[in-house]
């Protein structure tokens, strides 16, 4: 757990938070380790978990094609916890693969009253947003405002 702990704030994510506050995020965390090849999630289906990848890397796919590669310290499955919509990618595990898992009711609740990482949490999508954007840009596409 006080491994767990350290691993979180390490993350840029959590930097601002408490020591206090990530022990007891760090409790509601399930750790997880899986082979490569195991699909972590899958694009338009329902999602209630949020992971932080502490070893290993991940490949992230959008409508078949390869988007980015996920390692120690990138986290994914945000969106689904933040709008409960289906994912908007499929995350694969490229070789052994080793993360923290929060379910939604317990990470939901942790983000309330964490505004510092709710806010975190915007900037690194509409940073993704703002990519996705320039790729559909300079394929011709027009922009979405």
């Amino acid at each position: 757990m006080a491994e767990d702990t350290e691993l979180l704030g390490g993350i840029p994510l959590f930097s601002g938070v408490s020591k206090r506050d990530l022990v007891h995020l760090a409790k509601a965390a399930h750790h997880m380790t899986f082979q490569p090849g195991s699909q972590l999630t899958t694009e338009d289906e329902l999602g209630v978990t949020f992971f932080v990848v502490l070893k290993g890397e991940a490949e992230v796919s959008v409508s078949g094609q390869a988007r980015r590669s996920l390692g120690p310290g990138d986290y994914f499955g945000e969106m689904s916890i933040i709008d409960r919509s289906p994912r908007s990618a499929k995350v694969v595990a490229v070789n052994d693969l080793e993360c923290l898992v929060f379910t939604q009711w317990e990470f939901r609740p942790w983000l309330k009253q964490h505004p510092d990482v709710a806010w975190a949490l915007l900037e690194s999508l509409v940073r993704r947003l703002r990519e996705v954007e320039r790729a559909s840009l300079a394929h011709g596409a027009a922009p979405a405002s």
